[in-house]
């Protein structure tokens, strides 16, 4: 009887085993249809978009009527927001967890974080940066950055936002941290998982895609270089990259 009813359970066991398998195998290739119909979709968004921004950059340099250009700055705001969206869309669905293609280059870290830092005047970022240069791709740490302050501002609840860089054992070190809502320790592991909104605002997780620190990532690691995070619900959230000096 015992090894009837033994029998019974190893059947059953691996009947459960069978069935786990293939909905991981149905859940992948869903997964994977679903990023190249969004890389697909994306890539098509671009073209229109592009024409949008051309044709306001026409109008706001054709133009004296102090309203207008106004409206104009405010369109090219918006546009740009979302094609950095739409490229990170692209990259996330294309790239599949590799390393991705980088162009390398010799430049100043101070003036594109600076620069970065000015496109949000309305917020209170204090900064506090090294003059050094790196060797990595320019757009690519540019678009990190961007990733990252936007991130801090969203979730900041208006509070100041302290940027610090460094260096550190031959690495570029780049620390930004808000006094917001934080993130609870349970959730802290999956900040960096693709569509992962850890967020328990609704609205602020309604504007977001979820792919902004997943992309932080691979661009950090196809550098050779590591992010983390550090976070609690009293004193808001810090994400620090670290990227090699030279490659």
């Amino acid at each position: 009887m015992e090894k009837i009813i033994s029998d019974s359970v190893v059947a059953e066991m691996e009947k459960i085993l069978k069935e786990n398998v293939s909905l991981k195998q149905e859940k992948s290739q869903v997964f994977e249809k679903v990023k190249l119909l969004m890389a697909k979709v994306s890539h098509e968004f671009k073209t229109p978009l592009n024409s949008i921004m051309g044709f306001t950059e026409l109008i706001k340099n054709n133009s004296y009527d102090k309203r207008i250009n106004e409206y104009a700055n405010i369109i090219l705001n918006c546009s740009e927001h979302m094609l950095t969206l739409i490229q990170n869309i692209i990259d996330v669905s294309c790239s599949k967890y590799k390393p991705i293609e980088l162009s390398f280059s010799i430049f100043n870290t101070y003036e594109p974080i600076k620069d970065i830092i000015n496109e949000y005047p309305t917020s209170k970022i204090h900064s506090t940066l090294i003059n050094t240069t790196i060797v990595a791709d320019y757009m690519r740490f540019k678009q990190l950055v961007i990733n990252l302050i936007s991130n801090a501002v969203k979730f900041g609840n208006n509070k100041p936002i302290k940027i610090i860089t460094y260096i550190e054992n031959n690495m570029f070190c780049c620390e930004i941290s808000d006094r917001g809502e934080g993130i609870s320790e349970d959730n802290l592991n999956k900040v960096f998982d693709i569509f992962s909104q850890v967020s328990e605002n609704k609205d602020k997780r309604l504007a977001g895609t979820g792919i902004g620190l997943a992309l932080c990532k691979n661009i950090v690691e196809s550098h050779g270089g590591e992010i983390s995070v550090q976070s609690n619900k009293t004193d808001g959230t810090t994400f620090c990259f670290k990227l090699p000096l030279k490659q």
